[in-house]
């Protein structure tokens, strides 16, 4: 025995063993990814028959699309403002092109960033609410920009327009997924697509036409005055249309039916949600891709007119006009993608995300092939071609997410996408070209930061194709698993258990830990997770109570979905978790320790105090130490503290990682008629533990992990029939 324990320990046998777990994970890791793609004819959206877009129109709510499709051409008639009355509006108002250049790029900010809360807004209020109050807010703001006298004032208009037009990404894409037919998603975003380019087309035409029209040096004002109209008559149409059920089209799909109001989970916050979003690694892709792209997005226009200006003296009317003419193949361009993203999509929907990867790279590279053409008139056709796909491009990448990102999250997702482009291509783009353009001028610049940032973008994107069938197949499996528990609890006598975890896995950066983990832990019932160190038992914790977040699967409390939820929401729904190690403040008190623990009741003092006053009942030993440090405490007095902070909040589910660890028997054996104590009272507790005795004098069922998988799960007793599991706890001893 100790010739092999010896010959385990060398370097090289330590070595080969290593190597052999990072083999067999990856294994475990490919078999899990392996399982979870599902059949074409599984796949939503895959396979099927082509439906005509009117059919689709038609099953949808016609006035919602016509209502957003008309805000989207609107909004460009309040950008266009801007751009071509901007010399009257530094007149009037005596600005440099510095603070300009600052008023539009504050409007840009906004709209990109404000789309994070309103997409988290989105996804837990009436959506087409939200699309109505935003929307007026804008008109009003742009109606009061008529009216300023100082830049500062101009500045903080247009920071409130940009806010109040960020909803038009994150909301009206969530609404329009919701509400057709999912065979005519692609058509349906490419003819809504058709809004912006058809604005900016119409708009600077009209816009020089009222300035004209009113004359003076206060023309611009009137621009500003006549655009909210229409507007705000859009905004009051938006309030009295139906928020379409989220995820409707899915769920009918898979399972059905839609779902009801009571069986709607609770909705995820900010960071919960780009958290979760992260881990769809098509989506991930795609917003590294988008953010590459970014740098030539926002670079581009920029120096293009400076470039038409230096080369060929055009002044802002022609730079205009040569922008509005190089949009016109887009209106031409956009349905024709919307109807391939389609077929694409229903055949291959790897190959649908490879052309919008293949639109989106061409477009720097013809753009910067525009600026070396002999003549003006080429150069244009050349940048109308390059727009065209560009544009094709981003309307065809909605679908791509609404495919891939769950419906709950939808808001949030297309919100992602924007603040993608902002933060890391927009800023970086145009200094990094700017710097380059002071020095080898505009083409050069533009050469050395389109051409890169749309080639590099564009491979992101492709590299995406490979998981697409996988997250699609992660959404259904998803909704069948909703399905499933419905079916299930529509059974006669069928008891809701207290907590469900399903298909979990979880993974640490590329690092899989957990492998399609399921258990159900009904009411009052106290449950073991037992296995070897490194089996997974804390992180199954950590997933259930909010503090890391699944890279597939469900968590359910009492039936209703928790998953995206934050880790504070779930403390106030009743699951609280007592961590393992040290879970106490060490320097303040132990009184200190436990009106921090009862943090969530801090507004109702009286509350706490009888809370404070109940766990020392159940721990005497602390009332005696209540103005000592908590750090001073016996390691069993400090299990006991650390307890008792947990249960002043009175859970419904207690999660206890690794109780007993490091303690003395005697404190074990005080702990666990605790334990017991609380299990006689009702409460449901989940309890990770090493001790397989100490599972067994407190447990009434057992789930054995090893290597991230459950390898058992059943009554405790039965576990001492299974001395293969036993002998992985019991180190040192053969058999047992």
């Amino acid at each position: 025995m100790t010739d092999q324990f010896d010959q385990a320990e060398t370097p090289g046998s330590l070595a080969e063993t290593i190597l052999e777990e990072e083999g067999r994970r990856h294994e475990a890791q490919a078999a899990s990814e392996a399982e979870t793609i599902l059949p074409d004819d599984l796949l939503i959206g895959v396979g099927g028959e082509e439906m005509p877009l009117l059919d689709g129109l038609r099953q949808g709510k016609t006035s919602l699309f016509v209502i957003l499709f008309m805000l989207s051409v609107v909004d460009e008639f309040d950008r266009a403002a801007l751009a071509v009355l901007a010399p009257d509006i530094q007149a009037s108002l005596g600005m440099s092109d510095a603070v300009l250049g600052a008023i539009g790029g504050a409007a840009g900010a906004m709209f990109v960033l404000g789309a994070v809360p309103i997409g988290a807004a989105a996804d837990r209020v009436r959506r087409t609410g939200v699309v109505a109050v935003a929307t007026a807010a804008w008109a009003a703001i742009v109606f009061a920009t008529g009216f300023v006298r100082q830049s500062f004032w101009l500045f903080v208009g247009r920071t409130g327009t940009g806010l109040g037009q960020s909803n038009v990404l994150p909301v009206h894409n969530a609404l329009l997924a919701d509400g057709f037919p999912i065979e005519v998603r692609g058509r349906l975003f490419a003819l809504n697509g058709l809004a912006s380019p058809l604005g900016q087309v119409l708009a600077p035409a009209f816009v020089g036409a009222v300035a004209a029209i009113a004359g003076g040096a206060d023309g611009w004002r009137w621009v500003f005055w006549l655009v909210p109209i229409p507007a705000m008559m859009l905004a009051i149409a938006a309030w009295f249309q139906a928020d379409p059920p989220r995820g409707a089209n899915e769920q009918r799909a898979v399972l059905g039916r839609t779902l009801e109001d009571d069986e709607a989970p609770i909705p995820a916050s900010m960071g919960t949600a780009f958290a979760r979003l992260n881990k769809i690694k098509t989506f991930r892709y795609m917003l590294l891709g988008i953010g590459a792209l970014g740098f030539a997005l926002f670079s581009i226009p920029l120096f293009l007119n400076l470039f038409l200006e230096d080369h060929y003296d055009l002044s802002a009317f022609d730079r205009g006009l040569v922008g509005s003419i190089a949009v016109v193949p887009a209106i031409v361009t956009i349905p024709l993608a919307g109807r391939a993203m389609d077929r694409l999509f229903r055949r291959s929907p790897e190959t649908a995300l490879v052309l919008v990867a293949a639109l989106v790279a061409s477009f720097g590279v013809i753009t910067t092939i525009a600026l070396y053409m002999p003549n003006l008139v080429s150069l244009v056709v050349m940048l109308g071609i390059g727009s065209a796909c560009s544009r094709a491009g981003f309307v065809a990448i909605a679908p791509i997410v609404s495919a891939v990102v769950p419906y709950r999250l939808r808001s949030q997702g297309f919100a992602m996408i924007g603040v993608y482009i902002f933060l890391l291509g927009s800023f970086s783009g145009a200094v990094i070209t700017g710097i380059i353009s002071d020095a080898w001028g505009e083409r050069v610049a533009v050469s050395l930061v389109a051409i890169p940032a749309s080639l590099i973008g564009g491979a992101l994107i492709a590299v995406g194709a490979r998981h697409i069938k996988r997250d699609i197949s992660l959404v259904v499996e998803e909704l069948i698993e909703e399905r499933d528990e419905m079916e299930r609890l529509a059974q006669v006598d069928t008891e809701v258990p207290a907590l469900q975890v399903r298909n979990l896995d979880f993974s640490y950066g590329t690092v899989q830990v957990l492998f399609d983990v399921a258990f159900d832990v009904n009411k009052g019932e106290v449950l073991a997770l037992l296995g070897t160190n490194g089996a997974g038992k804390s992180t199954v914790l950590r997933a259930i109570s909010g503090l890391g977040i699944p890279d597939r699967g469900v968590v359910r409390l009492n039936g209703r979905t928790i998953t995206y939820s934050e880790a504070e929401s779930r403390v106030r729904l009743g699951v609280v978790q007592m961590p393992g190690g040290k879970a106490i403040w060490e320097p303040l008190t132990v009184a200190e320790n436990l009106r921090l623990g009862g943090f969530l009741e801090r507004g109702a003092p009286d509350t706490l105090e009888r809370r404070i006053e109940s766990v020392l009942e159940t721990f005497p030993a602390l009332r005696e130490k209540l103005n000592e440090q908590a750090g001073s405490l016996s390691g069993g007095q400090q299990q006991m503290l650390a307890l008792a902070k947990a249960l002043i909040l009175e859970p419904e589910v207690l999660l206890i990682d690794e109780l007993s660890l490091g303690l003395a028997p005697v404190v074990v054996q005080e702990l666990i008629e605790i334990v017991s104590t609380l299990r006689e009272q009702g409460m449901t507790i989940v309890i990770v533990e090493q001790s397989v005795n100490v599972a067994l004098a407190i447990a009434d069922r057992a789930v054995f992990m090893e290597k991230g998988a459950v390898r058992f799960d059943g009554p405790a007793a039965d576990l001492l029939e299974r001395g293969d599991l036993l002998r992985a706890v019991f180190l040192g001893t053969e058999g047992g």
